[in-house]
């Protein structure tokens, strides 16, 4: 039956049981002029892959903002970094809250259908995945709310306008349910610890009035949840495995080395299975059923002994960070490069430098484009973990953990009228056991400061884990391990300077929401870890070099009349055509009359300078140019200075006695050395001296 329900506060409408029917669950939310539809379908898993298999996608249509997409196929094509960014954070906040023995498949698609310049779309796909969860019949621990707040002139805003976050210096999304927050990403210009709190728990006041809506939605909507079925006697199973997991065989496993550790973990489940082989056969599963619920209590048994040994699995207490060791100047023909390593985790980073040309061209359907100046682009090859699997090039998962990185430190790169290259960053995991994505902060900085950019400040990362054991307590983790990060319960990544934070994003495994002390604990170990490999950093590089390598092209800036503009660029581009051609550097030129030149130094790109500062009207009077003969005339010759650009040297400023011999001398194509005589910046005549004639 079709109903709509409003929540006037936040402009929400949402209306149930008239789109998509067949679906399990569909909630068409819409806020002025922005319509989002979310989706959600189950179905009985067929084979048991070990995880839950949840697949969440978020679509965006060109045809939402009346605009037709570009390209030879004139359709949405591949999911766009954005859309990737997007659907996980819906994957992120909903992910945790489903039943620990529920793998039936379920597949979500949130599916932006209209848009205005207003809305933020990011917490309304993750109220509207709510809805549809929340109103369907599948399992879902909910309702989530999400609020993002924007600082906006030194103000923190909630709920802001898309407008609004654009002109911001801090954006932050925070999910969570009425217990807590579940999952947040944000990208900060240094903000403090506590103030991030404030704004975390202000802003889940506002998520609860948006999970007390949906609650009376759920309620009146009245939706019978399916039963969660136990398929493979999980109880039974969960026995023999905690009889079989003695204080003994636990402790063993405190070791640390990563792949030793493994090694024992590997012996130890095998060794499970050959003593429970019979009872194995009965229950009549696949192993990867019965390794889960032996992984479920293994993780629990683990935990309870970290607290009662104050030791975690690797033997470091709870705020050591393992040895860090940084080297720069790796790669000789890359501009800048360095090599980061944490423990196991070991990241291999470049920087390159590029002109206004080489940024990427970012296409929005709200009508935004932009030009990106700085890339990040994160990989994660299996070599890194020891494993055997295709390269199917970058994962939601490698795309994300970029966007974070970058995010950490965009705040401390220069402006581009200080530094106008476009940089872009490759941070390659060459070995991985947990954070990679913090090691990336650490090592681009690093990267970025030898290729002689000037950043501000250093910027560090660092990721914090939970523990929590079967008493009910909590133990916040300093430096996550992967082991960790596998078997704890949040993986709370913190980025930035000496001074404040620059990134933060939040998910956990826990099934309900982290309270404020566990962020204000979380927040200052993380604070003290963050100072702490910024000072081992530093014992590499404190600053950024003063001089950038000899293979970096060079970049002049040269600011002309904005009235100069057309006659630089030519009709059709022509003009800038052939300066390119001619000088093989590159020319950006923006609407402000700023021109930025790129190119290796020496003649060329000095060439490339002179022709831009001629056409944009700097001709000194006395100065003299390189010329080339264009045409002949019956008073004297037409001299091409730049292209489009000719000066008339006249017969008259050689002798009466030489005229006839110098008007035979020269050619069309020549090349001649001028010297300018005069120029009237009113019509924009230049008269010009062939300088071999002075003397005559």
């Amino acid at each position: 039956m079709e109903k709509t329900y409003t929540l006037p506060e936040f402009g929400y409408e949402v209306t149930l049981g008239k789109f998509a029917g067949q679906a399990s669950g569909a909630a068409w939310l819409k806020q002025g002029g922005t319509v989002i539809l979310a989706t959600v379908v189950t179905a009985p898993s067929t084979d048991f892959l070990g995880f839950f298999p949840l697949t969440v996608d978020y679509r965006e249509l060109f045809s939402a903002a009346g605009k037709i997409p570009g390209g030879y196929f004139k359709r949405e094509g591949k999911a766009s970094d954005r859309e990737v960014l997007t659907g996980r954070i819906i994957d992120r906040a909903v992910r945790p809250l489903f039943p620990h023995n529920f793998f039936d498949q379920i597949q979500a698609v949130a599916t932006v259908y209209s848009v205005d310049k207003v809305s933020l779309l990011q917490p309304l796909a993750v109220v509207a995945m709510s809805l549809a969860l929340s109103t369907s019949k599948i399992p879902f621990m909910g309702p989530i709310g999400a609020c993002e707040i924007a600082r906006v002139g030194g103000v923190w805003t909630y709920n802001p306008t898309y407008e609004q976050t654009l002109v911001s210096d801090a954006r932050l999304l925070v999910v969570g349910n009425d217990d807590g927050i579940v999952m947040v990403e944000a990208a900060c210009s240094e903000v403090d610890e506590a103030d991030l709190v404030d704004v975390f728990f202000k802003a889940h006041e506002t998520i609860k009035k948006q999970i007390a809506w949906q609650r009376d939605i759920v309620a009146d909507h009245a939706v019978e949840k399916m039963t969660v079925v136990d398929s493979f006697d999980w109880a039974e199973w969960k026995k023999y495995a905690d009889d079989f997991l003695t204080e003994e065989k636990i402790d063993a496993l405190f070791i640390t080395d990563k792949v030793e550790r493994s090694k024992g973990f590997n012996e130890l489940t095998a060794d499970f299975f050959v003593q429970y082989a019979t009872e194995a056969e009965l229950i009549a599963k696949e192993r990867k059923f019965l390794s889960y619920i032996f992984d479920y209590v293994l993780k629990q048994k683990i935990t309870d002994r970290m607290f009662i040994r104050k030791q975690r699995i690797d033997l470091r207490d709870f705020e050591t960070i393992r040895p860090i060791a940084s080297e720069v100047g790796l790669l000789p023909f890359c501009h800048g490069s360095s090599l980061f390593k944490r423990g196991r985790t070991q990241m291999l980073t470049s920087v390159t430098l590029g002109s206004g040309q080489d940024e990427m061209r970012v296409d929005s359907f709200r009508g935004d484009e932009t030009d990106k100046a700085v890339m990040l682009h994160y990989n994660f090859p299996s070599f890194s973990v020891g494993e055997v699997r295709a390269d199917r090039g970058p994962s939601r998962r490698s795309v994300g953990h970029g966007h974070l990185a970058l995010s950490a430190i965009e705040k401390v790169l220069p402006q581009k009228e200080v530094f106008p290259y476009t940089i872009r960053i490759v941070a390659d995991a060459l070995e991985s056991d947990g954070s990679s994505s913090m090691a990336t902060v650490c090592g681009s900085t690093l990267a970025l400061m030898d290729a002689g950019v000037p950043i501000d400040k250093m910027v560090s990362g660092i990721a914090m884990g939970l523990l929590h054991s079967s008493e009910g307590k909590f133990q916040v983790l300093t430096d996550m391990s992967g082991f960790e990060d596998a078997y704890g319960l949040m993986d709370f990544k913190v980025a930035g300077t000496d001074t404040g934070v620059t990134a933060i994003q939040l998910d956990i495994k826990y099934k309900s929401g982290l309270s404020r002390q566990i962020f204000i604990d979380a927040l200052t170990q993380a604070r003290r870890g963050r100072l702490h490999i910024l000072e081992e950093m530093r014992k590499v590089m404190s600053e950024p070099r003063k001089e950038m390598s000899s293979l970096v092209p060079k970049n002049v800036i040269v600011r002309v009349p904005t009235d100069k503009i057309g006659a630089i660029i030519g009709s059709g581009g022509k003009i800038i055509k052939e300066i390119i051609e001619r000088t093989g550097t590159s020319i950006d030129i923006g609407d402000d009359g700023l021109v930025k030149i790129f190119g290796q130094p020496g003649e060329k790109l000095d060439q490339a300078v002179r022709l831009v500062e001629l056409l944009g009207g700097k001709i000194v009077v006395g100065d003299v140019y390189n010329g080339k003969i264009r045409r002949q005339a019956e008073f004297g010759y037409f001299v091409e200075l730049a292209p489009g650009l000719d000066g008339l040297v006249h017969v008259s400023t050689v002798s009466r006695n030489d005229q006839q011999a110098f008007m035979e001398h020269y050619k069309n194509d020549d090349d001649v050395l001028v010297r300018v005589m005069d120029y009237d910046t009113m019509n924009g005549r230049i008269r010009l001296k062939i300088v071999e004639s002075e003397n005559n």
